[in-house]
């Protein structure tokens, strides 16, 4: 039961899309031949992602006893002091490691912690929520690039990040309903701006792009047909964040990266799949 606890604070189930995203910096910086570094950087996104569930949760503590009291904090599964330690300890050991790596890698993974600590602090405002999550998920584009190379492509990396981060906005969004159960429609908008902001970036392999693409495409139709359906809300978040992976996917295609591009899928496959025993929000 515990050990069900932890696996649902740190919504395990999301983190193949952390792993897409590093694919995408990896990529970006140029697709080296250094796996060391790769799986080096993809375990400290990770980590600091796992951490920054836990924290979320302790912060929210007093705000689920109330609306969500079958999370594990407010149901007694797992202590609030517990959970602060682990994840103040997890993201302070995720950042630090990343000085092996260099000044430049460490600053930006400092400022995407710093970002997971703001939002977890103050998510409930919404022009913070926006901003920090979705900072918080750009970034990890940027510490994967900075990894591959130290001057990564501007354009590209200009153009991920401003997708990733329209696309966290939609899921954030939608989110704030999941509590209420009432369906907020039009964030799909977002959804839909943030696949087509990659394909500025220009397409060399057109049959990569289109199954990427075609993908995504099948993606946000589900989950815009979630909500109009009664439940619909919490469905439409999960399909939006395993999205997260698709969106990776196309921009990966879109760099001519077939091998991670297929690995982006696969990711985006067992974050669908996981979802059912253990949902990610």
């Amino acid at each position: 039961m515990k050990i069900r606890a932890w696996l649902d604070l740190l919504r395990v189930s999301n983190v193949p899309t952390c792993l897409s995203n590093v694919l995408v910096g990896w990529a970006i910086g140029g697709q080296p031949d250094d796996i060391g570094s790769l799986a080096f950087i993809a375990g400290v996104v990770c980590v600091i992602y796992l951490a920054g569930m836990v924290l979320n949760d302790v912060v929210d503590a007093p705000w689920d006893r109330q609306h969500r009291p079958d999370r594990p904090i407010p149901r007694g599964d797992v202590h609030r002091g517990v959970a602060g330690v682990v994840g103040v300890v997890l993201l302070t050991a995720a950042t630090g490691v990343t000085i092996l790596l260099g000044p430049a890698v460490f600053t930006a993974t400092a400022v995407l912690a710093a970002m997971v600590v703001v939002y977890d602090m103050a998510h409930r405002a919404w022009p913070v929520a926006l901003l920090g999550m979705s900072l918080c998920r750009a970034l990890v584009y940027l510490v994967a690039a900075l990894v591959a190379t130290e001057a990564p492509p501007s354009l590209p990396l200009f153009v991920g990040m401003l997708a990733l981060g329209t696309w966290t906005t939609g899921i954030t969004l939608l989110a704030r309903r999941e509590a209420r159960g009432t369906p907020m429609r039009w964030p799909v908008v977002l959804l839909v701006v943030a696949a087509v902001i990659p394909l500025a970036i220009g397409v060399t392999n057109l049959p990569l792009v289109v199954l990427a693409g075609g993908l995504l495409v099948l993606q946000l139709l589900w989950i815009a047909t979630r909500l109009y359906r009664p439940g619909g809300v919490i469905p439409a978040v999960l399909a939006s964040i395993a999205g997260i992976s698709l969106l990776d996917a196309l921009i990966l295609g879109l760099l001519d990266a077939p091998l991670l591009t297929m690995i982006a899928v696969c990711c985006f496959a067992v974050v669908t799949i996981v979802h059912r025993p253990l949902p990610g929000t």
